[in-house]
């Protein structure tokens, strides 16, 4: 937030000069909602665009939308985003589980014995075998597309996704 706020608020004082706004993501200096668009959805992590289309879908509330996305952008507020924000100590940053580990999204959603052991519980439900991949992306990308299976059961797969994250 500082930095957004640090590159709109920039004032140019100067004597003998009417003091002007500076917008200094786009090259002519003028807020544009496109640049500020382009900074938000370029800044940090890069997301997959085939995303888009699958997270913001009219069957999927819309705070569940959200969630997803800021889970896929690593934007939610796990202690490792409170400790880089320093919100949180470093020596505050273990999981909610008591396990031990560093809590991130990643360790939150797939590696924690505790919470992630919810997955296993939805294959088992859906009498699928699977392995968890490494990534968050990849997992839903590998659970919503699952071949040989028809192509509405991916939008079925998709909504069991977003309810069980």
């Amino acid at each position: 937030m500082k930095e957004c706020v640090a590159l709109f608020a920039n004032i140019v004082l100067q004597e003998n000069t009417n003091d002007t706004w500076r917008w200094l993501l786009d090259t002519s200096n003028v807020y544009t909602v496109s640049s500020a668009y382009s900074y938000i959805t370029t800044s940090g992590d890069p997301v997959d665009t085939s995303l888009v289309d699958d997270v913001w879908h009219k069957q999927i509330p819309s705070k569940v939308s959200l969630f997803a996305w800021r889970l896929f952008c690593n934007r939610l507020p796990t202690k490792d985003n409170l400790v880089h924000r320093r919100v949180v100590q470093p020596d505050n940053a273990a999981c909610a589980s008591g396990c031990g580990h560093l809590e991130s999204a990643k360790h939150l959603f797939l590696d924690c014995n505790i919470f992630s052991s919810l997955w296993y519980q939805v294959w088992l439900w859906l009498g699928i075998s699977s392995v968890n991949p490494g990534d968050i992306r990849h997992h839903y990308h590998q659970f919503t597309n699952m071949a040989g299976l028809p192509r509405i059961t991916h939008l079925f797969l998709r909504i069991i996704w977003f309810a069980t994250v």
